[in-house]
Formats: C-alpha cells, structure tokens, sequence
C-alpha cells in the first residue's frame, strides 16, 4: 500500500494547503532520504543513540496481497524492450486493481533485482512483498515461448505458474491474463468490471503495440540519438492505428522533451518540434479526454510552450493525476511546475509524493536537491544528489549537481571527480558537465581550464541547454568577469527553469548590476 494517504493526492490536485500534513511528509521525506545513509546522532537501525542498548525489532511480515513483478529475463538483447514491455504491463494491470492488490514500482524492483540476483527470499525482504513473479522470454520457430511463475518469496513455494507459446500477435494479450491470473492467485476471484479493468488494451494492433514498447524502452534512456529512434517507433505505431491514443501521446512527450533538452533533430527546429508536441498532444486528447497519458503529454507542451506562465501546465498535470493518480511522472512535473512558480512547499510535497510511488527516480531526487540547494540547504542537496547516483550510478545530471553541491561543501577534489564522471557517462549530451567543470575550475583559481571550458560551452553548436549556460555564466563571474556574464545569462532563453536558476548563491554578486534586475525583471521575479 502506497505510504503516502490519498487524501494528500487530493490535497495536491485541489491545491488545498498541505500544512495539515506535516506527519505525512516526515515519513516520505524519511523514506527517500534516510534510505541513503545515517544522519548525524542516527544508530543503523535509524534509532537515537545509545546504539545497541535496545532489542533488536523483527521486521512485520508483508501484507498478503503485495506483489513484485520481476523484470522478464531474455537470451536475446534485442528483445529487451518487449521482455521490459510485458514485465510492466503485467505490474499496470495489477495496479489497476489496487488496493485489493498493491504492487511494487517497476523501477524499485529492478534495483532489487540487480542487488538480489536469484535470491527470491532476498528480493522479497528487500521489497517487502509476500509474492514475486518471475518471467522469462525466448524466441522459438513459431514465435516466443514465455514462462511465467508466481512465487512465494517466504519459502520459494510456487502458488501458480504457466508457460505461454505465442506468435508475435499473440502477445499483446498476455499481459492482461498474467495479471488476472496472478490477482486470482493472490487475492480471490476477480468481479467483471475488475477482470474488464485488468483486460483493457491500448490497441488492436499488436505491431503497433510492439513500436510503442520499443519507443518506450529507448525513450527512457534520456539520450539524443535515442529520443530520435523512439520518435520513429511511435510513427510507426501511429501508422498501423491512428487512434492509439497513448502512442500519440508518447510522441508528444518525446517531442516536448527534445526542446526542453534542446535536442537537435534533423531537419527540425526547436519551434517545429514543439509545434510536433502540440499536435500529438491534442490529437490524444481528442481521441481520449479521459486519458491520463493524453494529460500528461499536454501538460509537457504546455511547460514548453508558456515558459513563463506555467499554471496551464501545472492544470494539465493535475488532470493526469486526477484520472491516473499512480503516475509518478506526473507528481514529478507537476512538482517542478510548483517549484518554477514559486511554490515550493506544494512543489517538494509533490515531488515526494512521486518518489513515495516510484523511489528509483533518480531525475525526481535530483529536483529535490535543487529546490535544497535553492534555499542554501547544501547538506540537505547533497543527500538527494547521493539517493539519486545511489539508484542510478552514471546517471550524468546528477553528477553535475553534485559536483555543484560539493564545492559549497569545500570538496573541489570530490567535485572535479563528479564532473569527469558525468562528462564520461554524458554520450554525446556533454555541455551540463563541460559547464560544471568550468564553475568547479574557477572556484579552484585554475584560470586556463575553466576559460577553456566555458567557450566549449558558449561556442557550441545549436542550440544549449539554459542550465549549462547559467553555470557557465556563474563560473566566468567566479572569474571576475561580470559583464560576460551578464551577456551569457541575457542570451539564454526567458523561462521560469532561468528565474529559479537565477535564486542560487552563485549569482549574489550581480544583484545590485541594472542589468542583471532588470532580466529579473523580465522573467516576472
């Protein structure tokens, strides 16, 4: 069961005052923070000291309705997407069906399962759930074979299991009836309109659904040669069913997000891959307003659209939460919203939330750090930044923020290493870590590299990343230099992502420069 109630999912979509809900956050904020270390005074077990004068407790056993779907194993790389695909297919449908049957977050199980590799009892204890399913996909003659299981994770006991031979059309159903069966398995029989809700289909087209897995599967790698490929997937699912709605909206979240990353795409401009997002988004909605997806990929064009006047967006977001209220993605969008607006108690509560449905979120701990280093909490920063590289070792923004944090913390050598790492693990997307280690080398006096660094930066092609700008920016005024600074940061784009950069300590120095007020100014602060 979700640790966060409903009723502060409700509080976030009506904006009610979420002062009433101070024992509610210390428990999400402990969830996703003292997970990542002891603070100061803690025991190991999270307790005060004296250390080891108390017994020690014995964990509760997990609920009997609580389920991990693993992620499906497969011989085959390039069958990874659809192995991914029909293992979170099966963790929705089950979803749908809380909280009869409350399910892990896929991103959470599959830290575990890295951690717990064929230990079931392990990934159980780590989980904390009474049942796993575990999975397996080969290719065959005829099509793929798939080998489901359902798994006591106390004594490896097997409660159901089925093996599945399926042409490539068949295995758009499977999903739906895994799920049933496991629900059957796990908590009694299923009434019709919950066997109807788990069976539901985004399409009739299983190649279509196929190209959206596959689009899904690289879109979530954050790159932009992936994005490019993922855009190409959703055409083609769009081309064998023009009413798939979640396809469109795929599309148009992936569209929306290249311009927010200022990714190049061939032949397109960032305002035609907005007008892209746009199109797409509206043609989900038009198919489905009651699509949570077609939501969501509205409130992304609109972030992108109306840089400065972020409340259709934040509208949009609300909406998605109000028909998907699990959708972890929205609660990170809505938070960033919040906080971009000024609105950083709601902002951070929402944020949390997201963490609370999905704690491998390593994009969402990296917002909770900024909105900490914003208000000059770097201890407090730097404790997200280490939840997030925690669930996601190369994860490169998280690297630069670190890096960030650790020169305000007096740690230049720990800074630089972040940054090169980030550098490394960048493929291509380089220019945030370029811009870090320029900031981290004109705080550490090395005059020559961070110059060197900082026109890699302002020389690049194409369009650049407003946050690599504004570092660079801070690092030639950590150089003294003042008016190139104020240049750098007037030649980025005016968006409310500049206003909340512009709060850091960084910029102090220029508050009282005419021009850096009046590009405040001009940004609504």
């Amino acid at each position: 069961m979700s640790l966060v109630p409903r009723a502060l999912a409700t509080a976030l979509v009506a904006r009610r005052p979420l002062a009433a809900w101070p024992t509610t956050l210390g428990l999400v904020w402990c969830l996703a923070v003292c997970a990542t270390g002891n603070l100061k005074g803690q025991c190991p077990d999270g307790t005060p000291p004296p250390c080891g004068a108390r017994p020690a407790r014995v964990a509760a056993a997990p609920a009997a309705n609580t389920v991990a779907v693993l992620y499906f194993t497969t011989r085959d790389t390039s069958d990874a997407y659809l192995a991914d695909g029909l293992t979170e297919d099966i963790a929705t449908g089950l979803g749908r069906l809380a909280p009869r049957v409350e399910v892990k977050a896929p991103s959470s199980v599959r830290r575990a399962q890295r951690e717990n590799a064929g230990n079931l009892r392990g990934l159980g204890r780590a989980l904390g759930v009474r049942y796993v399913v575990d999975g397996g996909l080969r290719r065959t003659p005829a099509g793929y074979r798939v080998s489901v299981r359902l798994v006591s994770a106390q004594d490896e006991t097997t409660a159901w299991g089925q093996t599945y031979d399926e042409s490539s059309a068949g295995l758009l159903d499977l999903p739906a009836g895994v799920a049933q069966a496991v629900a059957v398995a796990v908590a009694g029989g299923l009434a019709p309109a919950e066997r109807s809700s788990v069976a539901a289909r985004p399409t009739r087209d299983p190649a279509a659904w196929e190209h959206v897995l596959k689009g899904n599967f690289l879109l979530a790698r954050r790159t932009q040669e992936d994005a490019q490929r993922a855009v190409n997937e959703y055409q083609e699912a769009i081309g064998l069913d023009s009413t798939y709605v979640d396809a469109y909206g795929a599309l148009g979240t992936a569209y929306a997000l290249a311009h927010n990353w200022s990714w190049s795409f061939p032949g397109l401009t960032q305002d035609s891959l907005l007008d892209r997002a746009e199109r797409a988004a509206d043609r989900a909605l038009a198919l489905d307003s009651g699509s949570a997806t077609a939501w969501a990929a509205v409130g992304q064009t609109r972030f992108e659209r109306e840089p400065l006047r972020l409340g259709p967006a934040t509208t949009a977001f609300r909406r998605a939460i109000a028909l998907g209220p699990r959708g972890a993605d929205s609660y990170h969008h809505l938070g960033i919203g919040l906080l971009l607006q000024g609105e950083d108690s709601e902002g951070v509560a929402a944020l949390r939330h997201a963490v609370a449905l999905d704690p491998e979120r390593p994009i969402t701990l990296t917002w909770l750090s900024h909105a900490a280093f914003r208000e000059r909490r770097y201890d407090a920063a730097r404790l997200w930044l280490d939840s997030a590289t925690g669930v996601s070792p190369g994860f490169p923004y998280a690297l630069s923020s670190r890096a960030v944090v650790r020169t305000y913390q007096g740690d230049t050598a720990g800074a630089r290493r972040d940054a090169l790492e980030a550098l490394r693990a960048s493929r291509g997307d380089s220019l945030m870590a370029i811009a870090t280690l320029a900031w981290i080398e004109a705080v550490g006096h090395d005059t020559a590299q961070a110059r060197r660094h900082a026109r890699a930066v302002t020389t690049a092609p194409g369009a650049v990343l407003d946050e690599a700008l504004a570092w660079t920016a801070a690092a030639l005024l950590a150089l003294g230099d003042r008016g190139a600074a104020l240049t750098l940061l007037e030649r980025c784009q005016r968006n409310a992502f500049l206003r909340f950069y512009l709060g850091y300590e960084a910029f102090d120095s220029l508050r009282v420069e005419p021009r850096f007020q009046r590009l405040v100014a001009a940004l609504g602060g």
